[in-house]
């Protein structure tokens, strides 16, 4: 039905490797689903099947003529086509709430290069948007965290997102000094599936390694008691099995990955300027993103980094909350160079 009494015609996207999280003003979250895109190729041209949730569900179920893709990897664009296409689908999909065309706020990597920006903001226009304005993730990380980006004072924000952890040290609304690694949600969950194949001799999903993650990860207090039950495939004789897994088993194969990504916090750090070094000191780190919510993360880096290290109180819509509060504060912008 057509929101008639919709007074900002503004759609905020938070373009994430793992998920899309969609604000409306004044609505708030009206999409927040897997940046997945269920294909049909079939005589030669393709037809979106689904995306988001449905389109997840069909992973590694599909016939031959439906591919099932992530457009994105990494925190980077790996198909460009395809987002195009997801992200067409996407805003034809809400162009019913408003009368008239709306503008698009887009929060995206920082490492997008400018052809893939510019292609970005084409192809959100040619879905029916009025105006385009990609803003970068650091920042909108940041506000929804409730940094002040325009204060002399610097801040730190780490963003572990699914593709990507973005350290970002931001004063006077730009970046001092940042740091990314690909080291991210995604990488402990490829640990946790390639554990379990060398030590059980057992198949399971990248989403049954990260269901895992969520229920049992501790990396404060591991224990061979915690377990929990899951399935997988036999490689040995191509059984579908249940087997168990405990939150010490866990610890061991995600604590690799873990240590870079302190590694690369801790590079970020010593890039600092000396005359912000202070600030970071007494204000300590903030943790946003889907990965900041792993058990312990927190207090762990916080005794490796010796800084107080404190998790943003909605670290999963930061980003989308940001771009909202960064979309209202600007005026109509041209197209990126």
């Amino acid at each position: 039905m057509i929101d008639f009494f919709t007074k900002r015609r503004d759609i905020v996207i938070d373009l994430g490797t793992a998920n899309t999280i969609v604000c409306l003003e004044p609505q708030g979250v009206v999409f927040n689903e897997p940046s997945c895109i269920a294909i049909e190729r079939k005589y030669g041209s393709d037809k979106v099947v689904a995306i988001g949730s449905k389109a997840k569900a069909m992973r590694g179920k599909t016939p031959e003529k439906l591919k099932v893709i992530y457009p994105l990897s990494s925190g980077a664009i790996s198909d460009f086509e395809m987002t195009k296409t997801f992200m067409g689908t996407l805003i034809s999909g809400l162009l019913g709430r408003f009368i008239f065309k709306p503008r698009v706020g887009i929060s995206i990597p920082q490492n997008l290069t400018p052809v893939e920006r510019n292609s970005l903001y084409e192809a959100t226009l040619l879905a029916g948007a009025k105006e385009v304005v990609l803003i970068e993730d650091p920042f909108s990380a940041a506000v929804g965290a409730g940094i002040d980006i325009s204060s002399s004072r610097g801040r730190m924000i780490v963003d572990l997102g699914s593709g990507l952890t973005e350290v970002s040290i931001i004063s006077l609304g730009g970046l001092v000094a940042s740091k990314s690694s690909k080291v991210a949600g995604d990488s402990l969950d490829m640990a946790i599936v390639e554990y379990i194949k060398h030590h059980k001799s057992l198949s399971i999903s990248k989403d049954m390694a990260e269901e895992i993650k969520i229920k049992l990860g501790n990396i404060e207090n591991p224990s061979h008691e915690e377990r929990m039950s899951a399935k997988a495939k036999d490689l040995i004789h191509g059984l579908p099995v249940s087997f168990e897994i405990s939150s010490y088993e866990l610890y061991t194969a995600i604590m690799p990955s873990i240590e870079k990504i302190k590694k690369t916090i801790a590079e970020a750090i010593s890039m600092t300027p000396p005359q912000i070094a202070p600030d970071i000191l007494e204000d300590g780190v903030i943790l946003t993103g889907g990965g900041a919510l792993l058990k312990g993360l927190r207090e762990y880096l916080s005794r490796e980094l010796q800084l107080e290290v404190r998790l943003s109180p909605n670290p999963l819509l930061d980003i989308s909350t940001g771009a909202r509060d960064i979309l209202k504060t600007m005026g109509h912008l041209p197209a990126p160079l």
